[in-house]
Parts: C-alpha cells; structure tokens; sequence
C-alpha cells in the first residue's frame, strides 16, 4: 500500500466547499431547524430595533442591507461552519472506528500466528516444513495488507525484521536450519504485533 492509498483509507478528508453546506442544509431545510433559524433571525432582528432610539432615522437601504445580513449572510455563514465541524467530527469517529477494526483485524492475525508456532515447533519432516512454510508466508503476506492501513511505518517495521534475536522455545524440534529460520521470523514478528497492539490502544484509551 503506498502513501496515496494509505491517505484514502486512513485520512478523513472534509469538504469545505460552500456547495456542500447548501446541499446539507437544503436537505433540512423542511425540517424544525428551519423555523428554529426563522425565529432565531427574528428575535435579533427585534432586539436589535428596540435598541435604536429614533427608528425613524435609519435610511430604508441601511435596513434591507441589515435585514439582508440577518436573514440571508449571518444563517449561512453560521450553517456552513456548523456543517464543517459536524463533518470534522464524523470524520475522526469514522478515522478511530477504523483504526478499532484493523487492530482488532491484527489481533485475529497474532492468534493465528501463535497456532502456526506451535505447528512449527513439532514438525516431523521436510515435506512438513515446505508445507507449514507456505501457510506462514500466505499468514505474513495478509497480516502485512492489515498492518498497512494502520500505518505504513508499522507494516515496514513489520516485513523487513532486520537485525533481532529471538530465542526459540524449550522442546522446539528443529529440522534444519531453514526450519530455525522460520521460525525465528515467526516469533519476532508475534511479537511486533504485540507491540503495534499495546502501543496503539494505549495511545488511543
């Protein structure tokens, strides 16, 4: 997964655009919010003549300009940053529902993982070994597409292992040492998805 799709399945991108606040907001206008805004718009515009001394002062063009801006400008301003902000926070609960899911996903992987281990620890031959290798490999190929869209970083800390030691458990029979090598990856990268797992739900409680 590169940097764009990550940034499709991961970054929650919100429109901004005024277009969007207006179709929003015509989808509600039929519905009590608009008489709410209606006699919000006229409780100011009331408030606001009963503070002027001599009405009779103000030029009719200075009060269609203020019954323009209180009726028309202030509404969809306001509209159009109330509509942002729903949608910035819809967008961080969809963002954190997802990160639930693929770290749930990747506990799923680490449980499968741990059986495959054990599988690895006992087996009797070659033919073993070549047939649990291939289960291991089509474990790590999906395993990395979930840690992926948590974070690129994560998945890279996770394919490439570099340099580790790992200490194989007592009663390990090991055929050769392409069967220590796999199983030594193995166990490193349980491991790395336990870490991924403590560190994102601690950063997340």
């Amino acid at each position: 997964m590169n940097d764009r799709e990550y940034s499709d399945v991961r970054t929650a991108v919100v429109d901004r655009s005024l277009g969007r606040s207006l179709d929003v907001f015509s989808k509600i206008a039929g519905k009590w919010l608009f008489g709410v805004w209606i006699l919000t718009a006229l409780a100011g515009f009331l408030s606001f003549a009963l503070m002027i001394t001599n009405i009779k002062q103000i030029s009719p063009a200075l009060w269609g300009t203020l019954i323009f801006v209180g009726f028309v400008v202030a509404p969809i301003a306001a509209s159009h940053y109330l509509r942002i902000q729903r949608d910035e926070f819809k967008a961080l609960w969809d963002s954190k529902a997802a990160e639930f899911t693929i770290l749930s996903q990747i506990e799923e992987a680490r449980a499968e993982a741990v059986e495959l281990n054990i599988e690895g620890m006992a087996l009797s031959n070659e033919e073993h070994l070549t047939q649990w290798a291939e289960k291991v490999n089509t474990w790590r190929s999906s395993t990395y597409e979930k840690v992926s869209q948590l974070h690129p970083a994560e998945a890279g800390n996770f394919d490439k292992l570099g340099v580790f030691t790992v200490e194989l458990a007592r009663g390990t029979q090991l055929l050769n040492t392409e069967h220590e090598r796999q199983l030594t990856m193995l166990v490193r990268r349980i491991r790395i998805l336990s870490e991924i797992r403590d560190r994102w739900t601690t950063r997340r409680a």
